[in-house]
């Protein structure tokens, strides 16, 4: 894919994010939970509760496609609950989501950045990052993950590689800790959900510690 492509292909899934979030009447619709099937919030907790039960310690936390900012939202609470003390940051490569997370976080709005992950250069580093592989092509996934630990995770700090799957969602062959392990980067952990009226509905969060 050349440089022409892959802006094209960012290009076109703004467009379809932008229109299905923006649609969404709830929060967690906004943030890409319940877009096609009614859920609520019980729903949202399960799936989403992973990422925050990934966050040991106090620090910075950078969600990357953070939409409208409720996951930031929910991780400070979910993480308080532990007396935990997060510092958010979030990234989102549209300006009409970002401009939702910062009406929901207004507190945060110097933290919360518009731009794109893959050529963005942050400000600075971060303890935690959370990121989803689907952010690029599948052919760039592998250096994605490369870029994101040595650009965006500051030496001993975690990246967050987390897999969504729902009722609409083909199961992958394998888990994303899997996909991780055969580029040869350590799996420090996985934290995994499911939703019991729907099995097929399921969270994995594999965490990567980078070293110093």
């Amino acid at each position: 894919m050349d440089d022409k492509e892959l802006e094209g292909w960012f290009a076109a899934n703004k467009a379809l994010l932008e229109t299905a979030y923006i649609a969404g009447k709830q929060p967690w619709q906004q943030s890409g939970v319940g877009l096609r099937t009614p859920r609520d919030n019980d729903y949202w907790e399960t799936l989403r509760r992973p990422v925050a039960d990934c966050i040991t310690k106090d620090g910075s936390f950078l969600d990357i496609g953070c939409a409208n900012g409720y996951l930031l939202e929910c991780v400070l609470r979910w993480t308080s609950e532990r007396g935990l003390l997060i510092n958010p940051f979030g990234l989102d490569f549209s300006e009409k989501l970002i401009d939702l997370a910062r009406a929901r976080l207004p507190q945060y709005t110097e933290q919360l950045f518009l731009g794109n992950a893959w050529n963005w250069l942050p400000p600075r580093q971060f303890d935690v990052v959370h990121a989803l592989l689907e952010y690029v092509p599948e052919e760039l996934q592998e250096a994605f993950v490369q870029r994101l630990l040595e650009r965006y995770v500051q030496p001993t700090g975690c990246l967050l590689v987390a897999e969504y799957s729902g009722r609409h969602t083909d199961m992958p062959e394998k888990r994303i800790d899997g996909r991780i392990k055969q580029w040869g980067l350590p799996v420090e952990m996985v934290r995994s959900s499911y939703f019991e009226p729907e099995p097929t509905c399921q969270t994995h969060v594999a965490v990567i510690r980078k070293t110093a």
